[in-house]
């Protein structure tokens, strides 16, 4: 190697090592919550500086042959994060990855998933594939760099490689992976995944635990819908996209704020009041919720969203 080249290779590891992020700090433990799954919950805020941008609910399902990660989170960071907590558990290979929807908190790990593991299968909805590659991908990596004052910096998106939809099922060596979407609930993206012989169902942000998050891109109707389908199933345990997973019952507690928060807004849309001067009633009604995490700060917002969607239903 000639001395030019050597100086130039030298400075790339220097400036690869100031652009990169430090490593995510915290205790993330691996919660075993059945028998061959294990969900690391993240931290109930917003992505931010504090929290590294961690702030959803990266899992990992042990196969006969390999692992199979749902949601590897937001950066690169978070993804080497996971691996490391899957290797505290195992050391079978990565052969599998689901991601949720499109938000960029739940998939921009991919990159230290295909670094580690090349050969590792990347899953979403065909909508989600085409929408990162279109863009959406190098969006998410800087709203998160912004949201985290850097703390995500290094991270490059890494779209799904094949789609998967409605009715689907994927048997992965010794457990089946069934497919659930329908058309538009959190985002037009979502898909859901139920690990048959382990009774687990993921939810992405279709369902919520004691946290809300922005619905600006998806329909209240259709996430309904989504959370029917997963109280139809079979599945005994349920991985929200943020918050403590559970049993029905946290399903049941979402579907129960959305449809208060449905009423509420459609009641003061039949008086004919407009979404900035039903604020106050409609807070009033949901004060059952009001300790949950970002309620806050996002409601009012929320409030708009459903509104506008009450309104076209009209037309």
């Amino acid at each position: 190697m000639s001395k030019k080249t050597a100086v130039a290779a030298l400075l790339l590891l220097v400036a690869c090592g100031e652009t990169k992020a430090p490593p995510i700090h915290g205790d993330y433990a691996a919660a075993k919550i059945a028998d061959r799954v294990y969900v690391i919950h993240g931290p109930l805020g917003m992505p931010s500086q504090e929290n590294q941008g961690f702030a959803n609910n990266p899992a990992f399902v042990l196969t006969s042959a390999g692992v199979v990660v749902v949601d590897p989170g937001s950066s690169v960071q978070v993804g080497e994060m996971v691996l490391g907590r899957i290797a505290a558990v195992t050391g079978a290979p990565v052969i599998a990855v689901f991601n949720t929807h499109i938000h960029g908190d739940h998939w921009l790990g991919n990159q230290a998933i295909k670094h580690a593991f090349p050969k590792a299968v990347i899953y979403a909805h065909p909508k989600m594939i085409e929408q990162a590659r279109a863009g959406a991908g190098a969006g998410w990596v800087n709203i998160l760099d912004t949201m985290t004052a850097g703390a995500t910096r290094g991270t490059v998106a890494r779209p799904p490689d094949l789609g998967v939809g409605a009715g689907e099922t994927l048997k992965l060596h010794n457990l089946r992976f069934r497919i659930y979407h329908n058309d538009r609930a959190h985002t037009d993206t979502d898909i859901m995944i139920e690990v048959v012989e382990e009774g687990v169902l993921f939810l992405g942000d279709n369902g919520l635990n004691r946290v809300l998050r922005r619905m600006d891109d998806g329909n209240l109707k259709g996430q309904l819908a989504a959370l029917d389908a997963a109280l139809a199933s079979k599945a005994r345990h349920f991985v929200p996209g943020h918050g403590q997973s559970g049993g029905r019952a946290i399903v049941v507690g979402y579907r129960n704020f959305l449809t208060a928060l449905r009423a509420a807004v459609k009641k003061y849309h039949d008086r004919g009041l407009g979404d900035y001067e039903m604020k106050d009633q409609v807070i009033r009604e949901l004060a059952a919720y009001k300790d949950w995490k970002n309620f806050n700060d996002v409601i009012g917002r929320t409030i708009g969203v459903v509104y506008l969607q009450i309104e076209s239903e009209a037309f």
